[in-house]
């Protein structure tokens, strides 16, 4: 019998052994490579949940619905000045295939056999408008507020009407109805209303500034109990203005931002898409519309363009007194001869020509001198189309260099603007700059040159998108502030 060799038991065992460690260690690797590859993924994908959620708050579109009902409510209040507007008229629920309202009943009028039961329906906030305040600026002032406060716009003789309630066996009026619920006055239109002999003493006085407006003195800021402020420039300076002056009342200023109605949209809903050119960002033409006013910066605006060649066409929309107020006959002749294209329309535009100019523009010329708020501008927003204004607030606060094209100005301060820095009566605010845009002409060329060889297509487009996101984000800001405000109202009362 052979001998048996000798095992190589032990070497083989002490290698099996180091491979035994080795693929424990791979597999403890293994291990924590996947757990730190898990936690990587789980913390994307965190990221990714909360980026997502934050980029659908940040473009969280109105919907079709809203946007019509807030042209609805605007188109009522420029055509019927004596009518009593509901918010109802036109919402969600209550519009036709043709872009109308189907429940014009629920607008109130002196005759109207319901008008009691209509009138002591107290909505949380009450919205003054005269009949001689129905142009198209003032009623999306109005019409905005009374969509969003789920409001109304009173006349005069809605305060002033007796009617006859059979469940109290006596006459009534608005007074007896509604006597705590707070009524919103634009600007200095009060139509002395506060002083009326009915006016209940303890019923809330909320105002909507434009700061800017010589006719706003200290004493409409000490009589209200709110001031609702558009823009981030009357914010802060209504506050400073009440630190330096006093608040006899415990005013409460709130910054609300503002919105406007969407017309491009409006003119797609009632004129079908057809109709509308699609927008053009490659070809540049600007349209300007200063309408009634003769503080659009009009005048620089066609000093430019008379004087200065190789501009794309400008097409000018404003009324006849303005015009002649602005330019004299010899400047008229100047345009003849001008030197870039430029077409002048004078007179009184209608509203569907001026929906229809609103969506089918794509380049928008606002350089305003001053604003209130800037409605032409933030229409051209909602467009979605690039725009030219000058940066001064709230000018500025509307157009970024992200969403269009600011003019450098210099700032002058008026002396009949009591929220200006130079007012020359007494409570004027001091130590703050002017509400007033200084430019000439050539700064509206140099920027129009700018835009004309820095920037492409594409660029042009995203500006435009990003106006239209803009206009968007700040109407849901302003609806959310509304909710606010009523709850405000109802904790006063």
């Amino acid at each position: 019998m052979d001998k048996l060799r000798p095992s190589p038991r032990p070497r083989n065992f002490e290698l099996y052994r180091l491979f035994v460690v080795l693929l424990l260690l791979c597999g403890v690797v293994i291990v924590l490579q996947t757990s730190s590859l898990f936690e990587a993924s789980k913390s994307r994908l965190l990221s990714s949940s909360r980026l997502q959620r934050a980029f659908e708050l940040r473009t969280s579109w109105l919907s079709d619905e809203d946007l019509l009902h807030l042209s609805l409510l605007h188109e009522h209040c420029v055509s019927d000045n004596n009518g009593s507007l509901s918010w109802e008229l036109g919402s969600p629920g209550h519009q036709l295939p043709n872009a109308t309202a189907s429940n014009p009943e629920v607008v109130m009028h002196q005759n109207d056999p319901n008008l009691l039961e209509k009138l002591r329906k107290c909505p949380d906030v009450d919205i003054f408008l005269p009949t001689d305040l129905h142009g198209n600026g003032y009623c999306e002032d109005a019409v905005a507020y009374a969509k969003y406060l789920n409001s109304r716009l009173l006349p005069k003789w809605a305060l002033e009407v007796k009617l006859y309630d059979p469940y109290q066996g006596l006459e009534v009026d608005y007074f007896d109805l509604c006597p705590k619920t707070p009524i919103i006055f634009f600007n200095h239109y009060w139509s002395d209303v506060p002083s009326m002999p009915r006016w209940p003493k303890d019923k809330p006085i909320y105002l909507m500034p434009n700061i800017e407006m010589f006719e706003l003195t200290a004493e409409h800021y000490w009589r209200v109990d709110v001031v609702l402020c558009k823009t981030q420039t009357c914010y802060d300076r209504v506050t400073l203005w009440y630190e330096q002056e006093g608040n006899p009342r415990s005013t409460s200023v709130f910054y609300t931002k503002h919105t406007s109605s969407d017309q491009a949209h409006f003119a797609r809903k009632r004129m079908g898409e057809r109709v509308i050119r699609p927008r053009d960002f490659s070809n540049i033409k600007f349209i300007h519309t200063a309408g009634t006013s003769s503080a659009k910066g009009t005048r620089e605006l066609m000093e430019c363009w008379v004087f200065v060649p190789g501009l794309p066409q400008l097409d000018v929309y404003i009324d006849e007194k303005p015009f002649n107020f602005l330019f004299k006959p010899k400047f008229k002749m100047y345009l003849k001869f001008s030197r870039s294209p430029v077409n002048v329309h004078v007179g009184f535009v209608e509203r569907p020509q001026f929906t229809k100019l609103t969506a089918d523009t794509t380049f928008f010329m606002c350089p305003s001198v001053s604003e209130g708020y800037g409605h032409y501008i933030n229409q051209a927003r909602a467009a979605g189309a690039v725009v030219v204004t000058t940066d001064l607030a709230p000018m500025n606060e509307l157009i970024t260099k992200k969403t269009g094209f600011l003019i450098p100005v210099e700032t002058r301060q008026h002396p009949k603007m009591l929220m200006g820095g130079a007012y020359r009566g007494q409570h004027g605010l001091r130590d703050v700059g002017g509400l007033v845009a200084t430019f000439r002409g050539p700064d509206i060329c140099e920027v129009v040159r700018e835009m004309m060889t820095s920037t492409t297509t594409e660029q042009r487009a995203t500006m435009g998108a990003n106006a239209r996101r803009a206009y968007h984000e700040d109407t849901k800001f302003f609806a959310n502030a509304m909710q606010e405000l009523r709850q405000f109202a109802r904790r006063s009362n």
